[in-house]
């Protein structure tokens, strides 16, 4: 037992160590965005780029955990929120303690609730003096709290549902549950993603994101769908990475379908991301935005698909070391591997007396 938790924080301790090594090194390359050169803060001091290793490695991690919890409840849809909201609120602690506040602030929205509610009384003359009450404090600090939440969530919910689809172990631990629980789950899933999505489009604190989003995508799906197909990808890229880990003969063919997800995942950001964006004078796609130097100097559609190639792999990578310590962590603890190997037993037993 004590092997089994000293080896995952053991990973977890050189995962952080290389990856603050790799990020060092991209600061380093000459061409590289300048919205990340100015990301960290203290100019990229060592505590703030080991806390914005372990926000990446918390993509995989907290979702991994999510998923475990969801499928070890049993009240999966009471679990769910609250468990989504705690994955969500640890992310933003570090990253606040990795990026500056205006980083944070160019994703997230400034606060504007306080001053609709209170001052513009948008929600009539009772919610305007309840927020007075409150104190325009305490409204900025939920409501930077509740965008994050909106924002961080929708990955989170993909790539913990394709977690769940494709690691054994967590699906049958939800297909032992009752019908009735599921299908409320279900439904909360999509209801979250929906209010989520509400948050960060309609009533985002800011147009640097939806600015980027494509504004006549293909089937009049909304571009930030397509960008919710990359979280799923990442997803069972992880998911098919950590059986592989289980299972070695798997491996080989959890490395061919990340690689080949590749292609996917670029088709999907360009399907989501709008191809002509004017600001400040200059004209540019969301795509060159995020992986070009600048707005100015544009780079060619196979340099783009390389950095693309290279950020997807990347994310897949730390998704994957975060989900695979965070499910060797709680996997010896977890009684779902007994319940699924009696149910599993049980099924053999039956068959053999047919």
């Amino acid at each position: 037992m004590q092997s089994r938790v000293l080896y995952p924080l053991g990973v977890l301790v050189a995962a952080t160590v290389v990856s603050v090594g790799a990020i060092r090194v991209v600061l380093r390359v000459p061409g590289v965005p300048y919205n990340v050169r100015d990301l960290f803060l203290d100019h990229g001091s060592t505590s703030a780029l080991v806390s914005f290793a372990l926000t990446l490695l918390w993509i995989g991690a907290g979702a991994a955990m999510t998923a475990h919890l969801v499928a070890r409840s049993e009240r999966p849809q009471v679990t769910a929120p609250l468990v989504l909201l705690v994955t969500c609120l640890v992310s933003k602690m570090l990253l606040s303690r990795a990026v500056t506040y205006e980083s944070v602030d160019d994703i997230v929205g400034s606060n504007a609730l306080y001053e609709m509610v209170a001052r513009e009384h948008v929600w009539g003359g009772w919610w305007a003096r309840a927020f007075e009450g409150i104190g325009v404090n305490t409204i900025d600090f939920l409501e930077r709290r509740v965008r994050y939440a909106a924002l961080y969530s929708i990955p989170l919910v993909g790539i913990a549902s394709m977690l769940t689809a494709t690691i054994p172990m967590l699906r049958a631990g939800l297909a032992q549950k009752p019908r009735a629980p599921l299908v409320v789950l279900m439904l909360f899933v999509v209801l979250w993603l929906f209010v989520a999505r509400t948050i960060v489009v309609p009533w985002a604190g800011t147009d640097n994101l939806t600015e980027l989003l494509a504004t006549r995508p293909p089937l009049g799906i909304g571009g930030e769908w397509f960008l919710f197909g990359i979280a799923l990808l990442i997803g069972v890229s992880a998911a098919m990475l950590i059986r592989g880990t289980e299972r070695l003969s798997l491996m080989p063919v959890a490395i061919v379908a990340t690689i080949a997800a590749v292609p996917a995942g670029w088709q999907l950001l360009n399907l989501g991301l709008e191809q002509h964006v004017e600001k400040y004078g200059a004209t540019f796609s969301g795509v060159q935005f995020l992986l070009g130097p600048d707005r100015t100097h544009p780079l060619s559609r196979s340099m783009l698909f390389i950095r693309w190639a290279g950020v997807q792999l990347g994310m897949v990578v730390v998704t994957f070391i975060g989900a695979w310590i965070a499910h060797r962590l709680v996997e010896p603890t977890s009684p779902l591997q007994s319940r699924a190997d009696l149910a599993s037993v049980g099924r053999v037993n039956s068959g053999e007396k047919l």
